[in-house]
């Protein structure tokens, strides 16, 4: 009897946190998805690489030293 009712509590609130639980895996998943979104753009447009040199990045108004 008290396996059983240790049981129901431990479903209960698994039950009570299930929503909470969903939307932490899914707000990292996206946090995920996105970091790894920015580095394929990253690589594309060569600032990692140049990054890696240890270049600046030009702004709007070109190099500023």
């Amino acid at each position: 009897m008290e396996l059983t009712d240790a049981v129901v509590v431990v479903l209960l609130v698994v039950g009570f946190f299930a929503s909470a639980l969903s939307k932490l895996v899914t707000s990292v998943a996206f946090r995920i998805r996105a970091a790894g979104k920015a580095e394929m753009i990253r690589a594309k447009t060569g600032e990692a690489q140049a990054q890696a040199r240890g270049e600046r990045r030009k702004g709007k108004r070109g190099r500023r030293d």
